[in-house]
């Protein structure tokens, strides 16, 4: 978000933060928690903080002739299928600038325990939330093992976050999340450019996070300690926010305000209905709020046909909030607004969402005679990715996209033994490949090729080989 540009608000006018009591009293829906003495109610889930302007305007550089349907790195999340990474750091102020009023070794009397490990117990939770919602296995949210990049780390900044605004940016970064987060990231080695936060260093973390770990999507969980603090606020009434849709990055505070801390894996659930393009479903608490059912998302381009104004449906959803976001992590509610926005809608009811139901194509040469009476064939096998949908928010997929590349490439003749392909440049690692194959010696006549392979579903075709003189 470049300092002076304001006026990105209005290209979708996200300022995702999930705000206390004040948005109750703005119109909002009320909450309908079981209440807590002297404590709010769970407050509505204004909380997608909003488009960065650079990333928006397209600066960032995709080179898709080259990627194909691969992702590209500015890609850390696009749909809820394949292998997540999720990296937690938990940030720990050192007092340095601001006076440390949170300390993660300080115990909770009301959650006994490391509350620490009570932390990554609920994150793991909501992962298993999401893992169950995908009809055929094909999600895997995960933390990384310990000795693994990205696995869960607590990272010390100068400031007590806590104490500070997170959405004030355009103003003085300090007073905003960018404050102690560009800290936290540059002891993990990603550094800003002491401008803007755009491209954030979070995108850059999960990627390579991604790469190690083998996941297909990575993003980043910042936690907050807000133990001590009387609300569980940030100081502009924050408590968790998902920083842009698709991510790279959610942060939550240890108790979440009227959430407590029993709610933590709920309200990281829906946060992640962000992360993989989902949108709120609420009535807007302020105008121009990108909660209405005017509005499409996600790869596949679904309109948010169960949000409260101008929606259809009236459905109970993960991404309604604030009470209907408890109640539907607690029974597995997803509507299908929000099945079609993360992309585990599965048009042709056979148990794989769209996105993991693609095939590949195979493109072949004539046969030439090879030495010893067989022939060589050559051909291009590439991925089909499915077709990507039109979204009228959040940034645009400008090709599509899949996380498979070909695989499992093999042939056989006249229905004899199948024997593997040869990828041209020594391995199938890309969405497009070149391949070769020579068969055994053949008898003169006529003889049948068959070549197959598969991305989500197998593939390949049938070819005559007229073989001797």
């Amino acid at each position: 978000m470049r300092r002076g540009l304001p006026a990105l608000v209005a290209l979708a006018a996200f300022v995702c933060v999930v705000v206390g009591p004040a948005s109750l009293a703005g119109g909002a829906p009320p909450a309908a928690a079981a209440p807590i003495p002297q404590r709010p109610a769970p407050p509505v889930l204004d909380d997608l903080r909003g488009l960065r302007a650079r990333e928006a305007a397209g600066a960032l550089p995709l080179a898709l002739d080259a990627l194909g349907a691969m992702p590209t790195a500015r890609e850390t999340a696009a749909f809820a299928a394949g292998r997540v990474a999720v990296a937690v750091v938990f940030v720990e102020s050192d007092g340095s600038v601001d006076p440390s009023t949170e300390n993660w070794s300080r115990p909770d009397p009301d959650n006994p325990g490391d509350r620490r490990a009570n932390v990554l117990a609920k994150v793991q939770a909501a992962l298993t939330w999401w893992n169950e919602r995908s009809p055929d296995g094909s999600l895997e949210v995960f933390l990384p093992a310990a000795g693994q990049y990205g696995a869960p780390r607590t990272v010390t900044t100068r400031y007590e976050p806590i104490s500070r605004p997170v959405s004030q940016f355009n103003k003085d970064y300090r007073l905003s999340d960018a404050g102690w987060r560009w800290q936290i990231m540059g002891k993990l080695g990603y550094a800003h450019d002491r401008i803007d936060d755009s491209p954030l260093p979070e995108r850059t973390y999960a990627d390579k996070v991604r790469r190690k770990t083998g996941a297909d999507w990575a993003f980043v969980l910042h936690v907050v300690d807000s133990l001590r603090n009387t609300d569980g606020m940030f100081r502009d009434g924050a408590i968790g926010y998902t920083a842009d849709l698709y991510g790279p990055y959610t942060v939550l505070t240890y108790d979440n305000d009227g959430y407590r801390f029993r709610h933590f894996d709920a309200v990281l659930a829906h946060e992640m209905g962000h992360v993989f393009g989902a949108l709120d479903e609420y009535a807007p608490p302020r105008p121009g709020y990108p909660s209405t059912g005017d509005l499409t998302s996600g790869y596949l381009g679904v309109r948010n046909r169960n949000a409260v104004k101008g929606g259809t449906t009236h459905l109970p959803c993960i991404m309604r909030g604030p009470q209907a976001t408890l109640d539907a992590f607690a029974l597995g509610e997803l509507c299908p607004s929000s099945v079609g926005q993360t992309g585990l809608r599965d048009s042709d009811a056979d148990s794989r969402p769209n996105v993991v139901d693609t095939r590949p194509r195979f493109d072949s040469t004539p046969a030439n005679a090879a030495s010893g009476g067989g022939l060589t064939v050559t051909g291009t096998v590439r991925e089909q990715p499915w077709p990507r949908g039109t979204s009228n928010i959040g940034i645009p997929f400008r090709h599509g996209i899949s996380i498979f590349v070909p695989h499992a490439l093999q042939f056989r003749v006249d229905g004899g033994e199948w024997l593997p392909l040869v990828a041209v440049d020594g391995r199938f690692d890309e969405p497009v490949e070149k391949w070769k194959l020579t068969t055994v010696p053949l008898a003169a006549g006529d003889h049948v090729l068959e070549v197959q392979g598969t991305t989500g579903e197998p593939a390949g075709f049938v070819k005559d080989l007229p073989a001797g003189p």
